[in-house]
């Protein structure tokens, strides 16, 4: 049983807090390297090693995001894991130096991120990926390591040059149904929680352009860091718009109305295995919706009004 001398189920070393609820079944675990989280029994005995580093990331970037605590459970613990974006080594490295810079305090400045208690935030293995992607970074001068961590003008330019492409991008595409009686969905649950959230939500039949529909629709798609796809209604360009952006290797926020899981057929068997947002309101919908952005991409580089 976990007690507060004991060690952390996710990372190993020794958590600020740790308490085991009875009544529940779980372990509620404090962790500086993996945030917040509740566990039950089952779920930390059956957790296999390669498991363990993607779950940490999970809990860790959904408490940086201010979602809470995460309840892992052994009948979730796959599709929370699965929700995670799957990054390319290049693409690790931008993160983090992206990651460096929002946590530097001002230019010229030693950033707050630390390799041995941060390294989750990136969904990086252990601490020694992280060192190596950061001596990485020094080797092409976009940080100064000398007493730290600090972005170079080099790699303030870096930022700049890829802060508009792929998974640095600040949008985010919406793929859905059109119809009618998703608008309330739409602007009272997706369109806000995307941009409390800290992104610019795309709409594809509200964006203006001049070019042929289906060309548009893949270009935003390239353009876009990540993609939230509600199946309520079964559109077949759903299902298209989705696996696109599964086959650029970005993430896709998966919902769906509850009724809609109920009906005969249901979803198709391709996404069933993909860890579904369902609500039943606008106001369910919005707050799980924004709790799952934050959980797999982090809070967003938008302003939102009055900040």
């Amino acid at each position: 049983m976990i007690n507060d001398s004991a060690t952390c189920p996710l990372c190993g070393e020794a958590p600020e807090h740790a308490t085991y609820e009875a009544g529940h079944d779980l372990f509620a675990v404090t962790c500086a390297r993996c945030g917040r989280f509740r566990i039950s029994a089952e779920a930390s005995i059956s957790l296999q090693p390669q498991q363990k580093y993607l779950a940490s990331a999970y809990c860790r970037r959904a408490l940086r995001g201010g979602s809470g605590s995460v309840t892992i459970l052994s009948n979730n613990l796959k599709p929370l894991i699965d929700s995670l974006p799957h990054y390319s080594l290049p693409e690790k490295m931008d993160n983090l130096l992206a990651l460096i810079a929002e946590m530097t305090p001002g230019p010229g400045e030693v950033s707050r991120f630390q390799n041995i208690r941060d390294y989750p935030l990136v969904i990086a293995r252990d601490r020694s990926e992280v060192d190596y992607l950061a001596r990485e970074l020094i080797s092409r001068k976009y940080l100064d390591g000398a007493r730290g961590y600090a972005v170079t003008m080099q790699g303030w330019e870096r930022l700049e040059q890829i802060r508009a492409k792929g998974h640095s991008s600040t949008r985010c595409f919406v793929a859905m149904w059109f119809d009618a009686s998703m608008g309330e969905v739409y602007d009272g649950a997706i369109e806000p929680a995307i941009s409390d959230a800290g992104y610019e939500p795309l709409r594809i039949d509200r964006h203006e352009h001049v070019n042929r529909i289906d060309d548009e629709i893949i270009g935003q798609i390239k353009r876009s860091r990540f993609m939230v796809a509600d199946f309520t209604g079964q559109r077949h360009g759903v299902y298209f718009e989705a696996g696109l952006m599964l086959g650029l290797g970005r993430s896709v926020v998966w919902m769906c109305r509850k009724e809609e899981l109920s009906k005969e057929g249901g979803l198709h068997f391709d996404v069933r295995q993909y860890n579904f947002i369902t609500y039943e309101s606008a106001t369910e919908a919005r707050k799980k919706l924004y709790d799952r952005i934050l959980a797999q991409e982090g809070e967003g580089p938008v302003l939102k009004p009055g900040s």
